[in-house]
């Protein structure tokens, strides 16, 4: 593998193509003229947590980090579970 492609490098890249869909799905909202946030924005936000997760711990981070960053990653998954599961 090209040193300019690393497993780190790979995950840059698809969290980079995550905000650029949050940032879509939030200016398509907002054309939309719904009230509150995209309802699929959690699950963006508790993924992007998980690969920021997985970036860390790859390249030796404080385990305290990757475990603070695991653990807003579960709480946004529980907020996203509770609007779900408050949803008619």
């Amino acid at each position: 593998m090209p040193d300019w492609l690393s497993i780190p490098r790979l995950v840059d890249i698809i969290l980079l193509g995550m905000a650029l869909e949050a940032l879509w799905l939030l200016r398509r909202h907002r054309r939309a003229r719904v009230p509150g946030p995209p309802p699929v924005l959690l699950h963006l936000i508790s993924g992007a947590l998980l690969l920021l997760a997985m970036k860390l711990a790859l390249t030796g981070a404080p385990p305290m980090m990757v475990a603070a960053t695991l653990g807003t990653a579960g709480l946004a998954h529980a907020a996203d579970l509770r609007s779900f599961l408050r949803s008619p």
